[in-house]
C-alpha cells in the first residue's frame, strides 16, 4: 500500500458517521475532490457525484457514505434515550461503550442493557449514560478502534462502507492528476443502512447517469458470503435480494480475469447473499448495475464475543484498486453474454446433426 491510500484511508475511514449523520464524510468528499480538480455535483439528499471526464469509456462507482450507530432522541444532561439505526443485533449494543459525537466534540459513554419498551420510528431504543451533557440530535456508535493498520489488517469502527469511499477517491486522485484518458465518475449515497434511502433519492433526482455501467463498491461479510479474506476483492453475483446485471457481471469477471496474478492480482466470485447492496435497487429500476466487495470481518461491528471492529486486508484493497482502474481503461462491450456463450453454440453446430437424427 502505497502513500496515497495510506493516507486517504486514515483521512476517510477515521470520520465520523452514521445514516441521516454524514457530514463530516461528505464535507471531506467535496473538499477533496475540489483540491485535485474533480468536478463536484450534489443532489437535494445530500447525495454527491464526482466526475473525472478524460474521453474514453464511461463507468460510475458508487458507494454509501454511512455505517450503523444511533442517534439521540431525547436528553436531559447527561442521560439520555437513543434509537439504534442499522443492521446491528440489540443484544450486541446492550451494554455496549460507546462514543457520542457532541458539538463540542467527542465524549463516551455507555448503553444500557435493558431495550426499552417504546420504539422510534420503529427502532430499537436504549437508555445512555455519558460522561458529559449530551442533546437530541448527537449521534455515535460502538467505542472501538477509528481506523489502524497492522500488517496485512485495516482494523475500524467504519470498513463498510468508508472503505469504499476511500478507494474511489484514490482512483480519480490518480486518474486527475495523470490526466487519465478515461470518463469515471464517483457516486456517494447517504442513508444506505436505513434502507437505501440515498439510492432511492439519487435516482430520483437523475443524479445517476444511465448512459454507462453502475459498479456499487462494498465491504461484505465474508462469513455470510463464504468468501476468505485477503483472497481478493469479490465479483458480486448479487446479494441476499436479488441478483445483478448478468452482462455487467461477466464484464467485471473478464476484466478481472485479465489481470496478472503473477503481480499478486487474484479475486474471487459469490453471490454474497449476507445481507443486501444498493446493487439490487438499482437493477431493480432499470439500471446496468454490478457489484464489488471486499470481504469484511465483523461485520457491523458485531465479533465472536461481542461488539469490536471490523476488519479487511489491506492486499484486498490495493487488488480492488487494479481492479476498478482496469474497468475503467476497458469499458464494457457489446454482446458480453453472447459471446460468452459462443463456444457453447459452436458445440451445439457440430453435433445438431446427431441430434436431430439428420445427416
Amino acid at each position: 500500500m502505497d502513500n496515497l491510500s495510506r493516507a486517504l484511508l486514515e483521512s476517510v475511514v477515521s470520520l465520523p458517521t452514521m445514516s441521516f449523520h454524514e457530514t463530516a464524510v461528505a464535507a471531506f468528499v467535496r473538499w477533496y475532490a475540489a483540491s485535485v480538480g474533480i468536478a463536484v455535483k450534489e443532489d437535494r439528499a445530500g447525495n454527491i457525484l464526482l466526475t473525472h471526464k478524460g474521453g474514453r469509456g464511461g463507468v460510475t462507482f458508487a458507494a454509501h457514505m454511512d455505517h450503523p450507530g444511533f442517534e439521540v432522541v431525547a436528553a436531559k444532561g447527561k442521560r439520555a434515550t437513543v434509537a439504534l439505526w442499522g443492521k446491528v443485533a440489540p443484544k450486541t449494543f446492550a451494554g455496549a461503550r460507546v462514543r457520542v459525537h457532541t458539538d463540542d466534540g467527542p465524549i463516551r459513554g455507555k448503553i444500557s442493557k435493558r431495550i426499552l419498551k417504546k420504539k422510534h420510528e420503529g427502532r430499537f431504543t436504549f437508555d445512555l449514560s455519558a460522561a458529559g451533557r449530551v442533546k437530541r440530535g448527537d449521534f455515535g456508535a460502538f467505542d472501538v478502534v477509528p481506523f489502524k493498520i497492522s500488517g496485512d489488517r485495516i482494523s475500524a469502527l467504519a470498513c463498510d462502507n468508508l472503505i469504499s469511499v476511500a478507494a474511489i477517491l484514490d482512483l480519480m486522485t490518480r486518474f486527475a492528476k495523470g490526466k487519465a484518458r478515461v470518463n469515471v465518475q464517483g457516486l456517494f449515497t447517504r442513508g444506505e443502512e436505513a434502507g437505501f434511502l440515498g439510492a432511492f433519492a439519487a435516482m430520483e433526482s437523475g443524479l445517476i447517469p444511465k448512459a454507462s455501467p453502475l459498479v456499487v463498491l462494498e465491504c461484505s461479510s465474508a462469513k455470510g458470503g463464504g468468501v476468505e479474506i485477503g483472497a481478493g476483492p469479490v465479483i458480486r453475483a448479487g446479494d441476499l435480494a436479488s441478483t445483478y446485471d448478468p452482462e455487467v457481471e461477466v464484464w467485471l469477471s473478464s476484466v478481472a480475469s485479465a489481470l496478472p496474478a503473477s503481480q499478486g492480482f487474484k479475486f474471487q466470485r459469490a453471490l454474497l447473499q449476507g445481507g443486501r447492496c444498493e446493487a439490487c435497487v438499482y437493477v431493480a429500476n432499470g439500471y446496468r448495475a454490478g457489484g464489488v466487495a471486499l470481504p469484511l470481518g465483523n461485520y457491523h461491528n458485531q465479533g465472536a464475543r461481542g461488539y469490536a471492529a471490523e476488519h479487511v486486508s489491506a492486499a484486498d484493497y490495493d487488488n480492488v484498486l487494479k481492479l476498478i482502474a482496469a474497468l475503467a481503461h476497458r469499458p464494457i462491450g457489446k454482446g458480453l453474454l453472447r459471446a460468452k456463450a459462443e463456444p457453447i453454440r459452436k458445440h451445439y453446430a457440430g453435433l445438431k446433426r446427431k441430434l436431430l437424427g439428420t445427416k
